[in-house]
């Protein structure tokens, strides 16, 4: 998971494991298990209009050993994750470039 924005203190699963630049910002790296292993990167300085390399997030996890490089993405979504009261989420554009 890639958490872009932190408004209203919604935070990630587990704990955190360490730090990481990539793509200009910090980053901090969270896991934890809901019967499998969940990573969440939490960008340290909240963003609403990014342009991310997901292969960046990936290999961090792979340089940690937290994956191992033989996985794949399977699957991209993007929205909000409401904890408390209700949510907004409005889009502009959204794209993926897979090559």
């Amino acid at each position: 998971m890639i958490r872009l924005n932190r408004q209203g203190g919604a935070g990630p699963l587990g704990t955190k494991y360490g730090s990481v630049s990539l793509g200009g910002a910090m980053w901090d790296i969270c896991e934890g298990d809901i019967g499998w292993k969940v990573h969440s990167f939490v960008r340290r300085a909240d963003t609403t209009k990014p342009t991310l390399n997901l292969d960046d997030f990936t290999q961090a996890l792979v340089r940690r050993k937290l994956l191992t490089d033989d996985k794949y993405v399977s699957g991209i979504e993007s929205g909000t994750e409401v904890f408390k009261g209700t949510g907004r989420l409005d889009t502009k554009a959204y794209s993926v470039d897979i090559g």
